[in-house]
């Protein structure tokens, strides 16, 4: 199974991938005109590639059908943990990118493994 990431190093792109999560989070289940949470709900996968990010288990970036993606909505008083497949764990490493995480991958994953969804 791969990984999710950004498609771009540049931070204005970043910053427009941003504001599509930002949009998607202000119409979490609204379904009226123009709600972003209409987009993302009716193909998951395509608003995920259209907004930046690009899955690193195909050739192309977009997620096989063959992966179940699971949105979860964090609230005031509800904050989920994501609790990784084993499969994942094993032989992984720390991404190159992550330099602050000493080259550790159990600190990467202690890390990663408490951060919040928004």
């Amino acid at each position: 199974m791969g990984f999710f990431h950004l498609d771009s190093n540049q931070l204005a792109d970043q910053e427009l991938t941003g504001e599509a999560v930002i949009r998607v989070s202000s119409s979490a289940f609204q379904t009226g005109d123009g709600s972003e949470w209409v987009k993302f709900d009716a193909d998951t996968r395509g608003w995920l590639f259209d907004n930046g990010y690009r899955y690193d288990g195909t050739a192309d970036g977009r997620v096989p059908l063959t992966v179940d993606i699971v949105p979860v909505y964090d609230t005031p008083t509800k904050m989920h943990v994501r609790v990784p497949w084993i499969g994942d764990l094993t032989g992984a490493d720390v991404p190159p990118d992550e330099a602050s995480y000493g080259g550790s991958f159990p600190a990467f994953l202690a890390r990663y493994f408490m951060r919040r969804c928004r």
